[in-house]
């Protein structure tokens, strides 16, 4: 590997893991950011939601301005963008502050880095050393967001949660000075941006993804199917409970613009100007499965490392650090499988859809291992990490398997496309990933309620009156999630519910907590095998695709 290609990549690296880690580490400071910036915990949640939601909007922008104006030279411009928003958020003193830092300026900053980072890869490498490179890339990602509850949870803890912005403001600056430093000349684009920038089309591009983000977001307070309460918005009541959830009706609409999207591009393809993407290169087979084999590979990890944390704080009560020390098995397993996977890939004995396979395949076993193998009544901590060990473990060795797609998909399409392809990859690997975690907890809540419902129903302890009652605050819960013991214990005293009927319920909420574990886990591997039949259509050697009309 050339010295410079060598700094190159370990830069990008750098910054890959800086990046990552921010997308997850706040997950576990909700307390603290709560109490440190007066505000509510639905407040955070919309600064979270919002940074989702601007990365998933600006990927194919992103990817075209570096198309248009230089990789490298759009990756420092998101690096600059991406410092200015980490340093707002650790001085802002209130949420306004965090929503402006945080949430558009490092999102945006992350949406400009992320296709110039594999694109710049992509042009770096070739090969075996391409696969490995690309490879070692997804892993490093992987530990980043697998590791930052455990560093977050440390960092906040012991220090403040601002030290973890400050931080990505240092690694962030210092990556970019030294790209600055080491940076050749760069070549000037394959095709220079002689035609006005595709506004039309990065506003419909941003606002399909966006629609899509929103209702996956929207999923699980709604419901997937039937609004579990009135959607309202600025107080016009749009949907009401029991009719078409607005996760549904959201989501259509985004399908639709991003139709429409698809036929301007083509249109501005057909009177010879320059789209945003060109939607041709879905005509190449590997492209196109490589991009749907993704999508799946987000989405079935996302939402299985979803459900377990929640059963472990809402069960034995972990706080984020112990809950991010339980996952460690998946960090060793991705390390491990994505090193193997390239090296096996690389050599030629292995070929990368045995490889995406492969990686579905240990998923699967992963889940319905974590579906059979914890008990939900042990209480001993011990016991339960050894417990749930196994699946996390097959978990990470398909996630680090799969590391290999990105090669698989940045190797098909020709040099003119890079650009196109990484942006379609990248917003597609980033919806997986928001589907997953939508479809988790859909999965559980509604296991959730049958198994409660159930349970109170056939209960000898309960009178016809407390069961009516059940049924209807079931019924009328707005937002109904997997809760502890202790908080359902006292939220009946809150209502008068003491004694044998407090008791038998705890026991009910605590049996259906279990089952409904065991059922969304379950249903994460029935998605995995749906990942596999998707696999088994890629080209057993990757294929360029025609060259665009």
């Amino acid at each position: 590997m050339p010295p410079a290609a060598r700094t190159l990549f370990i830069l990008l690296a750098v910054e890959n893991l800086a990046t990552n880690y921010t997308s997850t580490a706040m997950n576990v400071a909700l307390s603290a950011l709560v109490r440190d910036l007066d505000t509510s915990l639905t407040g955070v949640q919309s600064a979270i939601s919002l940074y989702a939601l601007v990365i998933a909007a600006l990927l194919i922008t992103g990817s075209k301005l570096g198309a248009r104006h230089g990789h490298r030279r759009i990756f420092i411009l998101g690096g600059e963008v991406f410092v200015l928003g980490a340093l707002i958020s650790t001085l802002g003193p209130t949420l306004p502050f965090m929503l402006v830092g945080w949430s558009l300026l490092q999102g945006t900053g992350v949406a400009l880095m992320l296709p110039a980072t594999v694109s710049m890869l992509t042009a770096a490498f070739t090969g075996a050393t391409r696969t490995k490179v690309l490879s070692t890339l997804g892993m490093i990602g992987g530990v980043g967001a697998t590791a930052a509850p455990v560093v977050g949870g440390l960092i906040t803890n012991y220090l403040s949660w601002r030290v973890s912005f400050l931080m990505e403001a240092v690694i962030t600056l210092a990556v970019v000075l030294l790209m600055r430093r080491t940076a050749e000349p760069e070549r000037s684009p394959a095709r220079t941006p002689v035609q006005p920038f595709d506004v039309l089309g990065a506003v419909l591009s941003a606002t399909g993804f966006g629609l899509l983000v929103v209702a996956t977001l929207l999923a699980g307070r709604y419901g997937m199917l039937r609004a579990r309460q009135d959607f309202e918005v600025f107080g016009l009541t749009l949907l009401r409970r029991g009719q078409l959830s607005p996760a549904i009706l959201l989501a259509g609409i985004g399908l639709v613009v991003l139709a429409v999207f698809a036929v301007w591009e083509r249109h501005l393809v057909r009177c010879g100007r320059d789209p945003l993407v060109r939607m041709s290169v879905l005509r190449n087979r590997t492209v196109r499965v490589g991009t749907e084999t993704q999508v799946m590979q987000f989405l079935v990890p996302t939402g299985a490392l979803f459900l377990v944390p929640v059963f472990l704080q809402t069960t034995l009560g972990f706080d984020a650090l112990r809950s991010g020390i339980t996952l460690f098995p998946v960090a060793l397993g991705l390390m491990v499988a994505a090193s193997a996977a390239a090296r096996l890939v690389g050599r030629g004995r292995m070929t990368h859809r045995g490889a995406q396979m492969g990686a579905f395949l240990f998923m699967a076993a992963g889940c319905v291992a974590i579906a059979l193998l914890f008990d939900p009544g042990e209480r001993e901590v011990t016991a339960m990490g050894l417990a749930l060990a196994p699946g996390l473990l097959l978990i990470g060795l398909g996630r680090g398997m799969a590391t290999t797609v990105t090669d698989l998909i940045q190797s098909a399409p020709r040099p003119e496309e890079v650009s196109d392809v990484t942006g379609l990859s990248r917003t597609a690997g980033y919806l997986g990933g928001s589907f997953g975690t939508a479809l988790a907890g859909a999965f559980m809540t509604t296991a959730l309620v049958l198994a409660f419902e159930a349970g109170a129903d056939e209960s000898a302890v309960l009178s016809a009156g407390q069961k009516q009652l059940v049924t209807r605050t079931v019924e009328h819960q707005v937002q109904i999630t997997a809760v502890t013991d202790e908080a359902v214990r006292a939220k009946l005293a809150s209502r008068g519910v003491t004694g044998a009927a407090a008791d038998e319920l705890v026991r009910i909420n605590a049996r259906a907590r279990g089952q409904a574990l065991t059922v969304a886990a379950l249903g994460m591997a029935v998605l995995a095998l749906a990942g596999l039949l998707v696999a088994r259509r890629l080209p057993r050697a990757g294929t360029r695709g025609p060259s665009p009309g």
